[in-house]
């Protein structure tokens, strides 16, 4: 317990020396007084993982353990927040290669489907995995899929079924592309939008209307039928 601060002078003696001990102001010293010391409190949540840890190994040493718990509890909970951080980052860098990535394989596959090589074709699986090793038609993997439709019935021209024919639709177009695929304005489906074909589009024309795999293989078996191939 620290004491109040006593205040004493000297009182001359008849030596003419000091009397050490009087009191000044006729008070005793008072042993029993209180002092109130103001710890200021600790803000845990605001250190760094590496100061919390350092604070609950001053705890420990102290043995108060209820203190090391909550502090334990924190640095686990800062640690996670860490590792979260560090994630959604390296997640954003991801998200920007894939998008660079889709963008030039994007390009690619259009290059193939303009020079015609995949008509007749709705789409194309390519696999490539790094880590895999190297097997002809295993890794890496191509396939190319087509959606075997129905016969045409008469009266519904939109309805065509695939035809595998080695011509390529670019030879076709050469061939007889000029001639005319809709005499009268058609309505046609392209990727479930309702589309007009004018009165009078050619087969070129309405080959070069939309690069969807089901309109140009349409296209296409209309092409083949007028070349008198199938």
């Amino acid at each position: 317990m620290a004491k109040k601060a006593k205040k004493t002078a000297g009182v001359a003696n008849e030596d003419g020396g000091l009397d050490d001990g009087a009191d000044m102001f006729g008070d005793e010293e008072d042993d029993n007084a209180e002092v109130t010391v103001v710890v200021a409190e600790i803000n845990y949540d605001a250190m760094t993982s590496e100061q919390v840890l350092e604070a609950m190994g001053e705890a420990f040493k102290a043995k108060d353990m209820k203190l090391v718990g909550r502090l334990s509890k924190l640095f686990t909970k800062k640690e996670a927040e860490a590792e979260k951080t560090k994630r959604d980052a390296l997640q954003i860098e991801l998200q920007k290669t894939v998008r660079d990535v889709r963008i030039r394989l994007s390009e690619l596959v259009q290059e193939l489907e303009d020079s015609g090589i995949l008509d007749g074709a709705d789409g194309i699986w390519f696999a490539y995995d790094f880590g895999d090793k190297r097997e002809l038609g295993i890794n890496p993997s191509c396939r190319i899929t087509r959606t075997q439709r129905k016969a045409a019935s008469e009266g519904s021209p939109g309805k065509s079924s695939y035809v595998a024919n080695p011509a390529k639709s670019a030879d076709l177009l050469a061939q007889v592309g000029d001639r005319v695929m809709f005499a009268a304005a058609t309505t046609v489906t392209i990727d479930k939008v309702e589309q007009t074909m004018p009165a009078g589009t050619t087969f070129k024309e309405a080959y070069e209307f939309s690069t969807n795999g089901g309109w140009r293989n349409r296209v296409r078996m209309a092409l083949l039928k007028e070349a008198g191939i199938i």
